[in-house]
């Protein structure tokens, strides 16, 4: 073998190997992300420095773990817990593997929501805990896997075409892994459709767009500077453009339905600095915007800190920027999710922080799948063959659907967990904390 051919097998496996550590560094930070958001969300960036002053989190191991604010939404959770966020994203992922990639289909994953709204996330045996509203008033809905879309339009009209969530947002960076092969236009409508399975309103639909694009940039290194994120952005608002059109020609009542304004999708695209975003305020904390515009500046900023970096810089830029952002409370677990997603993605797997890596619960599973994805991609050694693994089927390998009874045994052992830990709690303090109970049929 002569050097030129030396040379080429080695690019080829450093490209080869490059690819994989994106991968997985997508999917984990944006599971890292989640997780260490929850210690923050739906708080304000007052309440959020008040309950953890030091701004450290460790997530492992438990008994050393970082103790969440004391409040029935913490409640039910342990240190290192991903919540719906990754559980939905995890369901597309499951999707797209299931099928063996070989086809990405939106009404196989509007079915795994409605299995998760009733039952949780099945592979892992874990309760749906912290469903969405809009999410759970439309996979509720008796119709819906008749038509998952137009159920989601329905309900977008009653709302007065208000409701533009995060929460399409929040899952979409799977999309972006299995779409390295497709042209950008391609990814763009790929996102769009699964979108629409819950959330049709144009900002939704056009930050799932640029969301996904991006992720699929970075892996692929096309998107490596901040110019190209302006340039995804204007290419994502392009082509929604050319969209509208289309659907228009087919149907055209819907022209009474709202566009997209420009002007707002780019104040949020580039801020000067994450308090531009309002991430706390009260009235608008799901916003899809403000996720679209954390999770960007949030990648902005990893490349401006990394760009004429060492190896050391790298390494150590994902915490310190996704505890600065989950500090702004909010919707701290999504911010930071899709966040996760994109920095994750631009770091690699092997800048993303060891400490929290091993306090990631279910951690080992993730990285199963993670590492399964990149054989079926072929960057990784290894014959996976996702219609092979049970736990990608709906089911989660379980053969069957929980009873009723398996789920009130469910409630009442995470209740008898919660209530241990207030006991603990009240040993250790002389004011107990709230702690409310919960039924898994309410849970929203």
């Amino acid at each position: 073998m002569d050097k030129l051919q030396l040379s080429q097998d080695g690019a080829q496996r450093l490209a080869r190997a490059g690819l994989h550590d994106s991968i997985v560094g997508c999917l984990v930070g944006s599971a890292l992300g989640d997780a260490v958001g929850l210690y923050t969300e739906f708080l304000s960036g007052d309440m959020s420095a008040a309950a953890y002053p030091s701004r450290k989190f460790v997530l492992s191991p438990e008994s050393q773990a970082t103790p969440f604010r004391r409040d029935s939404h913490r409640g039910p959770h342990r240190p290192g817990e991903w919540t719906d966020d990754t559980d939905h994203a995890m369901l597309l992922l499951l999707s797209c593997l299931h099928n063996d990639l070989k086809a990405l289909d939106p009404k196989d994953f509007a079915a795994r929501l409605h299995i998760w709204v009733q039952f949780g996330f099945l592979p892992l045996d874990t309760l749906p805990l912290g469903l969405g509203r809009t999410v759970g008033a439309i996979v509720r809905t008796k119709a819906y896997l008749d038509d998952p879309e137009a159920t989601a339009r329905r309900h977008w009209t009653n709302s007065k075409y208000n409701a533009a969530p995060n929460g399409s947002l929040m899952r979409t960076h799977p999309l972006g892994l299995v779409c390295l092969g497709k042209s950008l236009d391609e990814t763009f409508e790929i996102a769009a459709t699964f979108s629409a399975v819950t959330h049709v309103d144009p900002r939704c639909i056009v930050s799932c767009a640029i969301g996904t694009a991006l992720v699929r940039g970075l892996v692929l290194r096309e998107v490596c500077r901040e110019a190209d994120i302006d340039s995804m952005v204007n290419a994502a608002i392009h082509w929604y453009a050319k969209h509208r059109a289309q659907v228009l020609q087919v149907d055209p009542e819907r022209r009474n339905e709202p566009g997209l304004d420009v002007s707002e999708l780019r104040q949020h695209a580039k801020v000067e600095s994450l308090k531009d975003l309002e991430l706390d305020d009260s009235y608008k904390i799901g916003y899809v915007y403000k996720t679209l515009g954390a999770g960007l500046h949030l990648l902005r900023l990893t490349m401006r800190d990394t760009s004429n970096g060492t190896l050391k810089t790298r390494a150590l830029a994902f915490e310190p920027l996704i505890t600065d952002l989950i500090m702004l409370g909010g919707d701290a677990d999504t911010n930071a999710c899709f966040a996760g997603a994109l920095v994750g993605a631009y770091l690699g797997y092997a800048n993303l922080p060891l400490n929290w890596c091993n306090g990631l619960r279910h951690g080992s599973w993730l990285m199963g799948k993670a590492e399964g994805l990149c054989q079926m991609l072929g960057v990784a050694d290894g014959e996976y063959v996702g219609s092979a693994d049970k736990e990608t089927a709906r089911d989660g390998g379980r053969g069957e659907m929980p009873s009723e009874a398996d789920m009130e045994r469910k409630v009442m052992v995470l209740q008898a967990w919660m209530a241990e830990q207030e006991q603990e709690a009240k040993k250790r303090a002389s004011k107990p904390g709230d702690n409310k109970w919960f039924k898994w049929k309410n849970w929203s």
